[in-house]
């Protein structure tokens, strides 16, 4: 008796998670191919993560850079710019970054083997503009651990902008 109870709960159990899986991936499916434009947002920068000013502007470049590479969009809206031609739905982009260790290249050089690594974490989200709907949020990070001469710390900006890529084409295409 408690084996035939045990396999019926276990029975509604995997049904509940296909049923919810199911769901997420129609919604998630939902979402392709949806927004022929998106509209990059600056992202802020709140004081307690001492993530350098001057560092804000290439890091949007990059995020921009990488989502027109990716070939998707009809258009890239970069922060202060607006949109061209007719209405089109819009996917907008909006992030903080959360977290930045600065790192530093000389341990990356002499040391190496992620000494001195360079990190930035941003906490992104999708927004249906029309709507102000909350489509996907996620956290994006990039960082920089070896390169030539202990590489540069802005090249963790391209690994945000690569990262933001690759979860925007997961999600959307």
């Amino acid at each position: 008796m408690k084996v035939r109870r045990n396999l019926l709960i276990a029975g509604v159990a995997v049904l509940l998670l296909t049923s919810a899986f199911a769901l997420a991936q129609d919604q998630n499916d939902s979402l392709k191919n949806r927004y022929p434009v998106i509209e990059v947002t600056a992202f802020d920068a709140p004081d307690e993560t001492k993530f350098p000013a001057d560092n804000v502007h290439p890091m949007m470049d990059e995020i921009v850079s990488k989502l027109k590479d990716m070939k998707k969009f009809q258009q890239v809206v970069a922060p202060g710019e607006t949109a061209t031609g007719p209405a089109a739905p819009t996917l907008q982009l909006v992030g903080t970054v959360t977290k930045y260790e600065p790192g530093s290249r000389a341990k990356r050089y002499v040391i190496s083997m992620g000494a001195g690594k360079t990190r930035v974490v941003t906490h992104i989200k999708f927004i249906d503009k029309a709507t102000g709907k909350v489509l996907y949020e996620s956290d994006a990070s990039g960082a920089v651990s070896w390169g030539l001469f202990g590489g540069d710390s802005k090249d963790s900006l391209s690994g945000v902008g690569k990262k933001i890529a690759d979860i925007t084409k997961k999600n959307f295409f």
